[in-house]
């Protein structure tokens, strides 16, 4: 969520370091911005202290209540209620930030809280132990730079995300299939470029029959119908917030013809591209 044009950074040799915390009173002067729907830049930890939240998260209504969290990610498309009386903090930070060591990159793609397969989560945390961390994090970020500042900030971070990640995934679950997650990561990563199955199952070295098998017995789902719905949704993305025309939308994602992209479009939302764009242009606010 850009509000600003960017957030704060913070630079150490040799990775520049971007987060901050924010109080969420700052949404009701932004009703221009963050009351339409606009894509997510960063990472975004939302918790409720008092009140209710009511948002729209790529497409998904949802309310967050007193004591929950929710973490966004970059890329999502978002709107807010702006005028309801809610209290608490927003925390925004990139990947950068976090991802200090492989162990770092490896809970960012593989932990349920940020997990591609089933986003949106919401985590019932606490105001007694979750509201100290948020405010050691600004009162460190506040202070004068040293060389200890990135390693506490981030630690600080990680606590929250740690512990979010456990009320989410208690131990006696079976944690989500790595490859599941590789194959979300792939689809993130390439499906702008293909939307073949045959293409996925080579990325990850096994035969489209194994993967159709793991991906449906994990999510119901075929490989395809899942590349599907993530083209769909980065369509409903940019028609939602950018001013990009159809023919242009159509190139990006990958169709050679914007005809094509339309009849795709169509297929699976029943709408056209135009008659979407419009259905979100009449939702001035929740």
């Amino acid at each position: 969520m850009n509000t600003t044009g960017a957030i704060k950074t913070y630079t150490f040799n040799p990775l520049p370091v971007e987060i901050e915390v924010k109080d969420l009173l700052f949404m009701r002067d932004l009703p221009h911005i963050l009351g339409k729907p606009h894509q997510a830049e960063f990472f975004q930890m939302i918790w409720i202290k008092t009140g209710s939240l009511r948002c729209r998260i790529d497409f998904e209504l949802t309310t967050i209540e007193a004591n929950e969290l929710l973490i966004i990610t970059a890329g999502q498309v978002c709107q807010f209620d702006v005028h309801a009386t809610y209290t608490g903090r927003l925390v925004l930070f990139t990947a950068n930030f976090f991802t200090r060591t492989e162990e770092d990159a490896h809970f960012l793609h593989t932990a349920e809280i940020l997990s591609l397969v089933n986003s949106n989560k919401i985590v019932k945390l606490s105001a007694c132990m979750i509201e100290p961390l948020f405010l050691l994090l600004e009162k460190e970020l506040e202070k004068e730079k040293d060389s200890f500042q990135l390693a506490i900030a981030q630690n600080y971070l990680r606590i929250v995300l740690l512990e979010a990640e456990r009320r989410v995934k208690p131990t006696h679950l079976i944690p989500t299939n790595l490859q599941i997650q590789s194959f979300y990561q792939a689809v993130e990563s390439h499906f702008k470029i293909n939307r073949n199955v045959n293409y996925y199952a080579s990325l990850l070295g096994i035969s489209e029959k194994k993967l159709t098998q793991e991906i449906k017995q994990r999510t119901g789902l075929t490989p395809k119908v899942c590349i599907d719905t993530r083209v769909v949704l980065e369509a409903k993305r940019l028609l939602s917030y950018s001013s990009l025309s159809v023919k242009e939308l159509s190139f990006i994602l990958g169709f050679e013809e914007p005809t094509n992209f339309i009849k795709y479009f169509r297929k699976h939302t029943q709408l056209t591209p135009q008659v979407f764009r419009e259905s979100q242009q009449q939702q001035k606010q929740l």
